[in-house]
């Protein structure tokens, strides 16, 4: 039996495996540089829409030392949305070294994909859940509308509403949980109605105990309206020709990612 082919084969197999994972790499989308705190490159915003973004990211960076910023892109090239969103943030450096808080709202266009990278820091405030749900719940229908910048503005001021614990310029369905709450709502509701039953069997019990009939009556709950403000935004002056760059901060991947 011949066995040089089978040895040959078992050269070649690592030498292919290696070139396998190294072709990825090959095709990776270069990440741009940070020339301000929005870069669209896709060209999906207004320039007014832009100028007014800019001038209140720059103010959030100044006045609360949190970093965040946009990035759209026309495609990935078949790099991933999550590698490349946090190859693009451990470039751009965002938040400060050793807080970590920064943020980064990535939109790519013709894979109709978004992603928010949270930096170490703010993952405590802005969390996986709530990225999530500024995605599904704010930007995805403005972007289904094709109100690309609109919904990248709102998406933005969601996040830096949670960041900073300004809840009044959180969207209602944002700080409820979605839908208006319901999740929220059917977690409480389910709650009553378990604490209920306890009661009801318990009394029950103690009724049958006593020789008596028992007649049995549910709580009476009111539900109160909650008045959550709607979106609404400061406007902000114009930067004065401030420069913007990152100050050295780290993201360990956490987020959330989205499609339209």
């Amino acid at each position: 039996m011949n066995r040089k082919p089978w040895h040959t084969l078992r050269k070649i197999i690592p030498f292919a495996v290696v070139l396998c994972l190294a072709v990825p790499g090959l095709y990776a989308l270069d990440v741009p540089p940070l020339k301000g705190p929005v870069n669209d490159l896709a060209s999906v915003m207004t320039a007014a829409q832009r100028e007014e973004l800019t001038s209140y990211l720059m103010a959030l960076d100044e006045q609360t030392s949190v970093q965040m910023a946009v990035l759209t892109v026309p495609s990935l090239e078949g790099d991933s949305l999550e590698s490349f969103a946090e190859q693009v943030f451990k470039t751009w450096k965002l938040g400060q070294a050793g807080k970590d808080n920064g943020a980064l709202l990535l939109v790519v266009m013709d894979e109709r994909a978004v992603r928010i990278e949270v930096g170490y820091g703010l993952e405590s405030e802005l969390t996986d859940i709530k990225s999530g749900l500024i995605i599904r719940e704010v930007i995805i229908p403005a972007f289904q509308d094709g109100r690309y910048g609109a919904g990248i503005t709102a998406g933005i001021k969601n996040m830096a509403g949670i960041a900073t614990g300004n809840e009044e310029i959180v969207s209602k369905r944002v700080r409820e949980g979605g839908s208006s709450g319901s999740g929220t709502a059917g977690i409480f509701f389910s709650y009553v109605f378990f604490l209920f039953m306890i009661v009801l069997i318990a009394a029950s019990r103690r009724g049958r105990r006593r020789g008596r009939r028992y007649y049995g009556g549910g709580p009476y709950y009111r539900g109160g309206g909650s008045s959550g403000s709607s979106f609404s935004s400061r406007g902000g002056g114009s930067s004065g020709g401030s420069s913007f760059s990152g100050g050295g901060g780290r993201s360990g991947g956490g987020g959330a990612s989205g499609r339209w």
